[in-house]
């Protein structure tokens, strides 16, 4: 029907991870529909990049459900996830570990080709150079290992092979958080516009508010493992209700910061809540969705 909203391409209703006596991620809900980009946002210990794990079917979570494009997500099977897989992608901060050193870039991009959309050499060639293209790679970065290639040019090439089987949704963790300022931004303009030529979704992890605003249509703010705030991304950063989001916005350099008062303001929170600031679990290097 016409005007009617679209069905959620990935819903997710009250999730909890727990890492032993450690609650990491503490009863998040949320829906995104096709097209849309959704911002997580927190630091170090929030639980945001553990969300996205789970999202990706790199952690199991201790309860609650994942559906992707109307199923539950259980990843208890080969063919849940290869289905996962096909429809939500991964991207990393540091994509040089999930890439093979004894591969071209081309390959690794073939490489999901190979495993969900089994064909002719040909047409993968044909899908690879597509891609390249379509990420603003030449034919030359293709036919390189990753080490020959830039931070930036390796980023695109992972965002080439994420989307090599066209998935739904594409979840982003810290994936500009270790390129240069002018790099960042050209990854960023490359994400709007694949965002509007393919009508994919986007789940963006990060700390940094400003890639944040610039990216999502909606946030969710995570404080030890739970959202404290959610709604529209420019009404939360403009007009913060909750005291730790406000907290998020004082604590980005400026010339007037006032790094006591930010201080203050962060023994206050913690004290109000009672609580101690958790020590983040590790994510294992070098994974891939694909």
């Amino acid at each position: 029907m016409t005007g009617s909203v679209p069905e959620p391409v990935l819903e997710v209703a009250s999730l909890v991870k727990r890492f032993g006596t450690f609650t990491a991620v503490d009863d998040v809900s949320f829906t995104l529909t096709p097209g849309a980009s959704l911002g997580i946002v927190g630091e170090s210990g929030s639980g945001k990049t553990t969300t996205a794990r789970v999202l990706a079917g790199l952690e199991e979570p201790t309860s609650g459900t994942v559906i992707l494009a109307g199923e539950t997500a259980t990843g208890r099977s080969r063919r849940d996830r290869l289905r996962r897989a096909r429809l939500l992608q991964m991207i990393f901060q540091d994509p040089y570990g999930s890439f093979d050193p004894r591969q071209t870039i081309a390959e690794s991009i073939a490489e999901p080709l190979r495993l969900h959309a089994p064909g002719p050499r040909k047409r993968h060639r044909a899908r690879v150079a597509e891609l390249l293209d379509q990420v603003g790679l030449s034919r030359r970065a293709g036919q390189s290992p990753p080490r020959d290639l830039s931070g930036g040019q390796r980023q695109r090439a992972a965002i080439a092979r994420a989307l090599a089987v066209r998935p739904r949704v594409l979840v982003l963790d810290e994936a500009v958080a270790a390129l240069d300022v002018s790099i960042q931004a050209q990854i960023l303009t490359l994400l709007e516009e694949l965002r509007a030529g393919t009508g994919i979704a986007y789940v963006l992890v990060s700390h940094d508010l400003g890639v944040v605003r610039h990216i999502t249509d909606e946030v969710l703010v995570m404080r030890h493992g739970r959202v404290v705030e959610r709604g529209a991304t420019e009404h939360v950063l403009r007009a913060p209700r909750h005291p730790y989001t406000r907290l998020l916005l004082d604590s980005i350099p400026s010339p007037d910061w006032d790094l006591d008062r930010v201080a203050r303001d962060r023994r206050a929170l913690d004290l109000a809540d009672g609580q101690a600031t958790p020590v983040p679990v590790p994510a294992p290097k070098g994974e891939t969705t694909c």
